[in-house]
Protein backbone atom coordinates (compact mmCIF):
# COMPACT_ATOMS: atom_id res chain seq x y z
CA UNK A 1 0.00 0.00 0.00
CA UNK A 2 2.73 2.30 1.05
CA UNK A 3 4.77 1.65 -1.99
CA UNK A 4 1.24 2.57 -4.33
CA UNK A 5 1.33 5.79 -2.47
CA UNK A 6 4.41 6.67 -3.28
CA UNK A 7 3.88 5.88 -7.06
CA UNK A 8 0.94 7.79 -7.17
CA UNK A 9 3.36 10.93 -5.51
CA UNK A 10 5.88 10.41 -8.50
CA UNK A 11 3.63 10.23 -10.97
CA UNK A 12 1.81 13.80 -9.39
CA UNK A 13 5.13 15.16 -9.00
CA UNK A 14 5.93 14.54 -12.56
CA UNK A 15 2.29 16.00 -13.64
CA UNK A 16 3.23 19.14 -11.96
CA UNK A 17 6.58 19.59 -13.30
CA UNK A 18 5.55 19.16 -16.80
CA UNK A 19 2.65 21.64 -16.23
CA UNK A 20 5.22 24.10 -15.11
CA UNK A 21 7.63 23.53 -18.13
CA UNK A 22 5.04 23.80 -21.02
CA UNK A 23 3.65 26.93 -19.32
CA UNK A 24 6.82 28.67 -18.82
CA UNK A 25 8.64 27.55 -22.03
CA UNK A 26 6.67 28.79 -24.69
CA UNK A 27 6.82 33.20 -24.43
CA UNK A 28 10.27 33.42 -25.78
CA UNK A 29 8.43 33.76 -29.45
CA UNK A 30 5.84 36.18 -28.69
CA UNK A 31 5.56 39.42 -30.97
CA UNK A 32 4.53 42.55 -29.03
CA UNK A 33 2.16 44.51 -31.20
CA UNK A 34 4.41 47.05 -31.64
CA UNK A 35 6.53 44.67 -34.10
CA UNK A 36 4.00 44.20 -35.94
CA UNK A 37 2.67 46.38 -39.30
CA UNK A 38 -1.06 45.79 -39.55
CA UNK A 39 -2.77 45.48 -43.14
CA UNK A 40 -6.46 46.83 -43.53
CA UNK A 41 -6.82 46.37 -47.07
CA UNK A 42 -4.97 44.71 -49.71
CA UNK A 43 -5.40 45.58 -53.06
CA UNK A 44 -4.55 42.99 -56.46
CA UNK A 45 -4.08 44.97 -59.76
CA UNK A 46 -3.18 42.89 -63.11
CA UNK A 47 0.67 43.68 -63.37
CA UNK A 48 3.16 43.60 -66.58
CA UNK A 49 3.81 40.28 -68.06
CA UNK A 50 0.72 38.63 -66.44
CA UNK A 51 2.37 39.06 -63.20
CA UNK A 52 0.64 40.64 -59.89
CA UNK A 53 0.73 44.40 -59.21
CA UNK A 54 -0.22 44.03 -54.64
CA UNK A 55 -1.00 47.13 -53.03
CA UNK A 56 -1.34 47.08 -48.95
CA UNK A 57 -2.67 49.61 -46.94
CA UNK A 58 -1.13 49.84 -43.10
CA UNK A 59 -1.78 51.02 -40.22
CA UNK A 60 -0.19 50.89 -36.54
CA UNK A 61 -1.43 49.91 -33.52
CA UNK A 62 -1.73 52.76 -32.00
CA UNK A 63 -3.78 54.62 -34.44
CA UNK A 64 -6.67 55.37 -32.18
CA UNK A 65 -4.43 56.62 -29.74
CA UNK A 66 -3.50 59.59 -32.30
CA UNK A 67 -2.93 63.30 -30.82
CA UNK A 68 -4.93 64.08 -34.31
CA UNK A 69 -8.42 66.29 -33.69
CA UNK A 70 -11.54 64.17 -33.92
CA UNK A 71 -12.25 65.54 -37.10
CA UNK A 72 -8.74 63.96 -38.80
CA UNK A 73 -9.23 60.17 -39.98
CA UNK A 74 -5.81 58.48 -38.58
CA UNK A 75 -2.84 58.18 -40.90
CA UNK A 76 -2.32 55.31 -42.88
CA UNK A 77 0.83 53.74 -45.60
CA UNK A 78 0.11 52.52 -48.85
CA UNK A 79 2.64 50.88 -50.67
CA UNK A 80 2.75 48.54 -53.74
CA UNK A 81 5.12 46.15 -55.49
CA UNK A 82 5.00 43.97 -58.41
CA UNK A 83 5.53 39.78 -57.57
CA UNK A 84 4.11 36.75 -59.05
CA UNK A 85 2.15 35.69 -56.08
CA UNK A 86 -0.09 37.32 -53.26
CA UNK A 87 2.95 35.31 -50.90
CA UNK A 88 5.51 36.38 -53.05
CA UNK A 89 4.43 40.26 -52.70
CA UNK A 90 4.38 39.70 -48.57
CA UNK A 91 7.73 38.77 -48.30
CA UNK A 92 9.08 41.47 -50.89
CA UNK A 93 7.24 44.03 -48.80
CA UNK A 94 8.72 42.25 -45.41
CA UNK A 95 12.17 43.18 -47.35
CA UNK A 96 11.49 47.09 -47.19
CA UNK A 97 9.05 47.64 -44.04
CA UNK A 98 11.10 47.72 -41.04
CA UNK A 99 7.78 45.39 -39.15
CA UNK A 100 6.43 42.73 -40.11
CA UNK A 101 3.22 42.17 -41.76
CA UNK A 102 0.37 40.80 -40.32
CA UNK A 103 -3.36 40.32 -42.04
CA UNK A 104 -4.76 39.73 -39.14
CA UNK A 105 -6.42 42.43 -39.47
CA UNK A 106 -7.46 43.00 -42.96
CA UNK A 107 -10.79 43.99 -43.33
CA UNK A 108 -11.23 44.15 -46.99
CA UNK A 109 -9.69 42.55 -50.49
CA UNK A 110 -10.06 44.82 -53.85
CA UNK A 111 -9.37 42.91 -57.22
CA UNK A 112 -9.33 44.97 -60.35
CA UNK A 113 -11.95 44.55 -62.90
CA UNK A 114 -9.18 43.86 -65.10
CA UNK A 115 -7.91 40.78 -63.08
CA UNK A 116 -11.62 39.68 -62.22
CA UNK A 117 -11.90 39.03 -66.36
CA UNK A 118 -9.10 37.24 -66.43
CA UNK A 119 -9.92 34.69 -63.72
CA UNK A 120 -9.22 34.69 -59.56
CA UNK A 121 -9.37 31.24 -58.37
CA UNK A 122 -5.61 30.72 -57.52
CA UNK A 123 -5.89 34.25 -55.41
CA UNK A 124 -9.22 33.08 -53.67
CA UNK A 125 -7.65 29.74 -52.48
CA UNK A 126 -4.37 31.54 -51.63
CA UNK A 127 -6.26 33.66 -49.22
CA UNK A 128 -8.27 31.23 -48.15
CA UNK A 129 -5.41 29.22 -47.03
CA UNK A 130 -3.47 32.21 -45.35
CA UNK A 131 -4.00 31.58 -41.60
CA UNK A 132 -3.87 35.41 -40.42
CA UNK A 133 -6.24 36.83 -43.28
CA UNK A 134 -10.20 36.19 -41.30
CA UNK A 135 -12.97 34.75 -43.31
CA UNK A 136 -15.29 37.32 -43.18
CA UNK A 137 -13.03 39.75 -44.80
CA UNK A 138 -15.18 41.19 -47.94
CA UNK A 139 -13.88 40.92 -51.38
CA UNK A 140 -14.50 44.56 -53.78
CA UNK A 141 -14.51 44.13 -57.56
CA UNK A 142 -12.83 47.85 -58.41
CA UNK A 143 -13.94 49.11 -61.91
CA UNK A 144 -11.01 51.40 -61.77
CA UNK A 145 -7.56 49.61 -60.51
CA UNK A 146 -7.90 48.07 -56.85
CA UNK A 147 -4.70 50.90 -55.68
CA UNK A 148 -6.39 53.55 -56.82
CA UNK A 149 -9.18 52.51 -54.95
CA UNK A 150 -7.31 52.24 -51.81
CA UNK A 151 -5.69 55.61 -52.47
CA UNK A 152 -9.14 57.25 -53.04
CA UNK A 153 -10.85 55.42 -49.73
CA UNK A 154 -11.24 58.51 -47.34
CA UNK A 155 -13.93 57.94 -44.68
CA UNK A 156 -15.72 60.95 -43.80
CA UNK A 157 -17.74 59.29 -40.71
CA UNK A 158 -15.43 57.81 -39.07
CA UNK A 159 -11.27 58.34 -38.06
CA UNK A 160 -10.68 54.53 -38.09
CA UNK A 161 -9.65 53.44 -42.29
CA UNK A 162 -9.99 50.02 -40.76
CA UNK A 163 -13.67 51.03 -39.19
CA UNK A 164 -14.92 52.75 -42.56
CA UNK A 165 -14.06 48.95 -44.46
CA UNK A 166 -15.51 47.03 -41.63
CA UNK A 167 -18.59 49.21 -41.66
CA UNK A 168 -19.19 49.96 -45.49
CA UNK A 169 -21.03 46.50 -46.42
CA UNK A 170 -23.37 46.42 -43.85
CA UNK A 171 -24.98 48.59 -45.33
CA UNK A 172 -26.91 46.33 -47.50
CA UNK A 173 -29.07 45.53 -44.16
CA UNK A 174 -30.89 49.03 -44.56
CA UNK A 175 -30.65 50.16 -48.87
CA UNK A 176 -30.11 46.28 -50.17
CA UNK A 177 -28.11 47.96 -52.74
CA UNK A 178 -24.80 45.89 -52.34
CA UNK A 179 -24.34 42.31 -51.01
CA UNK A 180 -21.56 41.25 -47.65
CA UNK A 181 -19.66 39.16 -49.60
CA UNK A 182 -16.85 37.31 -47.49
CA UNK A 183 -13.85 35.31 -48.79
CA UNK A 184 -15.52 32.46 -47.17
CA UNK A 185 -18.91 32.73 -48.78
CA UNK A 186 -16.90 33.69 -52.33
CA UNK A 187 -14.70 30.08 -51.81
CA UNK A 188 -17.72 27.93 -50.86
CA UNK A 189 -19.44 29.10 -53.94
CA UNK A 190 -16.55 28.59 -56.51
CA UNK A 191 -15.52 25.13 -54.72
CA UNK A 192 -19.39 24.02 -54.74
CA UNK A 193 -20.39 22.36 -58.34
CA UNK A 194 -24.29 23.85 -58.16
CA UNK A 195 -23.48 27.95 -57.68
CA UNK A 196 -21.59 30.55 -58.77
CA UNK A 197 -19.90 33.75 -56.40
CA UNK A 198 -20.92 37.58 -56.43
CA UNK A 199 -18.76 40.35 -54.59
CA UNK A 200 -19.15 43.72 -53.93
CA UNK A 201 -19.32 46.33 -57.01
CA UNK A 202 -16.79 49.24 -56.23
CA UNK A 203 -15.33 51.94 -58.02
CA UNK A 204 -12.42 54.36 -57.23
CA UNK A 205 -12.55 57.26 -59.56
CA UNK A 206 -15.07 59.42 -61.69
CA UNK A 207 -16.00 56.85 -64.19
CA UNK A 208 -19.80 59.14 -65.20
CA UNK A 209 -21.22 62.05 -63.44
CA UNK A 210 -24.77 63.35 -63.46
CA UNK A 211 -26.15 63.75 -67.26
CA UNK A 212 -27.78 66.93 -67.75
CA UNK A 213 -31.05 65.89 -68.20
CA UNK A 214 -32.78 66.09 -64.64
CA UNK A 215 -35.94 63.94 -65.39
CA UNK A 216 -35.95 60.47 -63.22
CA UNK A 217 -38.34 58.01 -63.96
CA UNK A 218 -38.78 56.40 -59.92
CA UNK A 219 -39.05 52.92 -61.59
CA UNK A 220 -35.49 53.54 -63.28
CA UNK A 221 -33.71 55.35 -60.51
CA UNK A 222 -32.09 52.58 -59.00
CA UNK A 223 -30.77 51.24 -61.91
CA UNK A 224 -27.01 52.22 -61.39
CA UNK A 225 -23.83 50.70 -60.45
CA UNK A 226 -20.18 51.75 -59.02
CA UNK A 227 -18.72 54.38 -61.16
CA UNK A 228 -22.48 56.07 -61.81
CA UNK A 229 -22.65 58.45 -58.24
CA UNK A 230 -26.21 60.00 -58.40
CA UNK A 231 -24.37 62.97 -55.85
CA UNK A 232 -24.57 65.80 -57.06
CA UNK A 233 -21.66 67.59 -55.58
CA UNK A 234 -19.40 64.79 -55.66
CA UNK A 235 -15.23 65.27 -54.89
CA UNK A 236 -14.72 61.30 -53.65
CA UNK A 237 -13.57 59.07 -53.86
CA UNK A 238 -13.85 55.09 -53.60
CA UNK A 239 -17.70 54.19 -53.63
CA UNK A 240 -19.68 50.55 -53.50
CA UNK A 241 -22.62 50.16 -55.24
CA UNK A 242 -23.92 46.84 -57.19
CA UNK A 243 -22.65 43.55 -57.05
CA UNK A 244 -20.25 41.64 -59.43
CA UNK A 245 -20.70 38.41 -61.00
CA UNK A 246 -19.17 35.64 -61.48
CA UNK A 247 -18.92 32.35 -63.60
CA UNK A 248 -16.64 30.36 -61.71
CA UNK A 249 -13.66 32.17 -61.14
CA UNK A 250 -14.18 35.25 -63.79
CA UNK A 251 -16.20 38.25 -63.73
CA UNK A 252 -19.03 37.92 -66.38
CA UNK A 253 -21.09 40.93 -65.24
CA UNK A 254 -23.18 43.38 -62.91
CA UNK A 255 -26.33 44.12 -61.36
CA UNK A 256 -27.31 47.45 -60.16
CA UNK A 257 -28.33 48.68 -56.51
CA UNK A 258 -31.97 47.14 -57.87
CA UNK A 259 -30.84 43.37 -59.09
CA UNK A 260 -29.12 43.47 -55.72
CA UNK A 261 -32.05 44.27 -54.01
CA UNK A 262 -33.58 41.41 -55.70
CA UNK A 263 -30.48 38.95 -55.74
CA UNK A 264 -30.57 39.22 -51.51
CA UNK A 265 -34.32 38.56 -51.41
CA UNK A 266 -33.65 35.33 -53.51
CA UNK A 267 -30.76 34.19 -51.18
CA UNK A 268 -32.78 35.41 -47.78
CA UNK A 269 -30.00 37.73 -47.11
CA UNK A 270 -32.75 40.49 -47.49
CA UNK A 271 -33.81 43.28 -44.51
CA UNK A 272 -35.10 45.95 -45.83
CA UNK A 273 -34.87 48.66 -48.88
CA UNK A 274 -37.15 51.77 -50.41
CA UNK A 275 -38.28 51.39 -54.07
CA UNK A 276 -40.29 53.99 -56.06
CA UNK A 277 -42.96 53.14 -58.22
CA UNK A 278 -45.18 55.14 -60.26
CA UNK A 279 -48.61 56.33 -58.82
CA UNK A 280 -51.58 55.22 -60.56
CA UNK A 281 -53.87 57.83 -58.68
CA UNK A 282 -51.72 60.71 -59.52
CA UNK A 283 -49.68 61.56 -62.76
CA UNK A 284 -46.33 62.41 -63.33
CA UNK A 285 -46.04 61.76 -59.15
CA UNK A 286 -44.67 58.61 -57.56
CA UNK A 287 -45.21 55.91 -53.98
CA UNK A 288 -42.35 55.72 -51.83
CA UNK A 289 -42.48 52.19 -50.66
CA UNK A 290 -40.51 50.46 -47.60
CA UNK A 291 -40.10 46.57 -48.02
CA UNK A 292 -39.04 44.67 -45.25
CA UNK A 293 -38.50 41.15 -44.78
CA UNK A 294 -41.08 38.78 -44.05
CA UNK A 295 -40.07 35.45 -44.35
CA UNK A 296 -38.02 33.31 -46.02
CA UNK A 297 -38.15 32.67 -49.80
CA UNK A 298 -39.12 29.29 -51.13
CA UNK A 299 -37.69 28.26 -54.51
CA UNK A 300 -38.51 25.04 -55.68
CA UNK A 301 -36.66 23.54 -59.04
CA UNK A 302 -36.70 20.26 -60.98
CA UNK A 303 -36.86 19.09 -64.23
CA UNK A 304 -39.76 19.73 -66.81
CA UNK A 305 -39.28 17.82 -70.09
CA UNK A 306 -35.28 17.68 -69.39
CA UNK A 307 -35.29 21.60 -68.84
CA UNK A 308 -35.32 22.91 -65.07
CA UNK A 309 -38.32 24.67 -63.90
CA UNK A 310 -37.92 27.00 -61.60
CA UNK A 311 -40.79 28.53 -59.01
CA UNK A 312 -40.02 31.38 -56.49
CA UNK A 313 -42.66 32.47 -53.76
CA UNK A 314 -41.47 35.38 -52.49
CA UNK A 315 -43.14 37.34 -48.95
CA UNK A 316 -42.71 40.35 -48.11
CA UNK A 317 -44.29 42.95 -45.55
CA UNK A 318 -44.36 46.80 -47.06
CA UNK A 319 -45.12 50.45 -45.52
CA UNK A 320 -46.43 53.15 -47.65
CA UNK A 321 -43.89 56.19 -47.20
CA UNK A 322 -45.46 58.75 -49.69
CA UNK A 323 -47.41 61.18 -47.81
CA UNK A 324 -49.81 64.02 -48.81
CA UNK A 325 -52.89 65.70 -48.67
CA UNK A 326 -54.21 62.88 -51.12
CA UNK A 327 -53.19 60.21 -48.67
CA UNK A 328 -55.46 60.24 -47.34
CA UNK A 329 -58.22 58.63 -50.27
CA UNK A 330 -55.92 55.44 -49.86
CA UNK A 331 -59.30 53.36 -48.80
CA UNK A 332 -58.44 49.44 -48.21
CA UNK A 333 -59.72 49.01 -51.27
CA UNK A 334 -56.51 51.19 -52.68
CA UNK A 335 -54.55 49.56 -50.64
CA UNK A 336 -55.26 45.87 -51.64
CA UNK A 337 -54.84 47.54 -55.28
CA UNK A 338 -51.75 48.97 -54.40
CA UNK A 339 -50.21 45.93 -53.14
CA UNK A 340 -51.38 44.18 -56.52
CA UNK A 341 -49.66 46.45 -58.21
CA UNK A 342 -46.12 46.36 -56.13
CA UNK A 343 -46.31 42.20 -56.43
CA UNK A 344 -46.47 42.47 -60.53
CA UNK A 345 -43.94 45.12 -60.53
CA UNK A 346 -41.90 43.07 -58.64
CA UNK A 347 -42.67 39.79 -60.00
CA UNK A 348 -41.99 41.33 -63.88
CA UNK A 349 -38.36 42.55 -62.56
CA UNK A 350 -37.35 38.74 -60.83
CA UNK A 351 -38.44 37.57 -63.71
CA UNK A 352 -36.22 39.88 -66.06
CA UNK A 353 -33.30 39.31 -63.23
CA UNK A 354 -33.79 35.78 -63.52
CA UNK A 355 -33.29 35.41 -67.28
CA UNK A 356 -30.67 38.11 -66.91
CA UNK A 357 -28.29 35.43 -64.47
CA UNK A 358 -29.38 32.71 -67.06
CA UNK A 359 -29.10 33.80 -70.71
CA UNK A 360 -26.61 36.66 -70.50
CA UNK A 361 -24.57 35.82 -67.51
CA UNK A 362 -25.16 31.75 -67.26
CA UNK A 363 -24.33 31.98 -63.70
CA UNK A 364 -26.34 30.51 -60.65
CA UNK A 365 -25.68 33.19 -58.43
CA UNK A 366 -29.15 32.68 -56.75
CA UNK A 367 -28.04 28.90 -55.63
CA UNK A 368 -31.19 27.55 -57.51
CA UNK A 369 -28.79 24.81 -58.07
CA UNK A 370 -28.61 23.50 -54.94
CA UNK A 371 -32.78 23.14 -54.70
CA UNK A 372 -32.19 21.14 -57.84
CA UNK A 373 -29.62 18.42 -57.25
CA UNK A 374 -32.11 16.85 -54.49
CA UNK A 375 -33.23 15.27 -57.64
CA UNK A 376 -30.84 13.51 -58.79
CA UNK A 377 -29.41 10.06 -57.46
CA UNK A 378 -26.00 10.89 -56.31
CA UNK A 379 -23.05 13.22 -57.00
CA UNK A 380 -21.77 11.23 -60.35
CA UNK A 381 -25.09 12.03 -61.65
CA UNK A 382 -25.71 15.60 -60.81
CA UNK A 383 -22.12 15.70 -62.14
CA UNK A 384 -22.50 14.47 -65.66
CA UNK A 385 -26.01 16.70 -65.86
CA UNK A 386 -23.01 19.28 -65.28
CA UNK A 387 -25.18 21.91 -63.75
CA UNK A 388 -22.63 25.20 -64.94
CA UNK A 389 -23.34 24.38 -68.97
CA UNK A 390 -27.51 23.78 -68.13
CA UNK A 391 -28.44 26.58 -66.25
CA UNK A 392 -29.27 28.86 -69.42
CA UNK A 393 -31.63 26.35 -70.56
CA UNK A 394 -33.79 27.43 -67.09
CA UNK A 395 -37.25 28.16 -67.39
CA UNK A 396 -38.25 30.69 -64.55
CA UNK A 397 -41.79 31.50 -62.51
CA UNK A 398 -42.57 33.79 -59.42
CA UNK A 399 -45.33 34.71 -57.06
CA UNK A 400 -44.55 37.21 -54.79
CA UNK A 401 -47.08 38.25 -51.82
CA UNK A 402 -46.67 41.71 -50.62
CA UNK A 403 -48.32 42.94 -47.30
CA UNK A 404 -48.76 46.64 -46.54
CA UNK A 405 -49.30 48.22 -43.73
CA UNK A 406 -50.07 51.65 -44.22
CA UNK A 407 -49.45 54.54 -41.95
CA UNK A 408 -53.11 55.85 -42.23
CA UNK A 409 -54.51 52.84 -41.32
CA UNK A 410 -54.70 51.15 -37.46
CA UNK A 411 -53.76 48.09 -37.06
CA UNK A 412 -53.20 45.96 -33.75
Amino acid sequence: MKKFRRFLLYILVFCIISILIFSLSGCYSIQSIDDLAYVVALGIDLGQDNNLELTIQLTFPNSSDSTSTSGEAAPTIINSVECSSINSGISLLNSYISKEINLSHCKVVIFSEAIANRGIGSEIYTLSNQVEIRPDCNIIISKSSAKEYITNSKPELENLVAKYYELTPYSNEYTGHIVNATISSFFNSLSANYSDPVAILGNGNKLNLNSSDTSIDPEQEFNIVAGQNPLIEYDRKSENLGVAVFKQDKLVGELTAFESLLHLILTNQFESSIISINNPYKENSSIDVALYYHKDTKIDARLVNGSPYVKSKVYLNARLLSVDKNSESLTPEKINDLEVLINSYLENAFLNYQYKTAKIFEADIDNVGKNLIKHFKNDKEWSDYNWSANYKNTFFDIDVTTNIKSSFLLSS
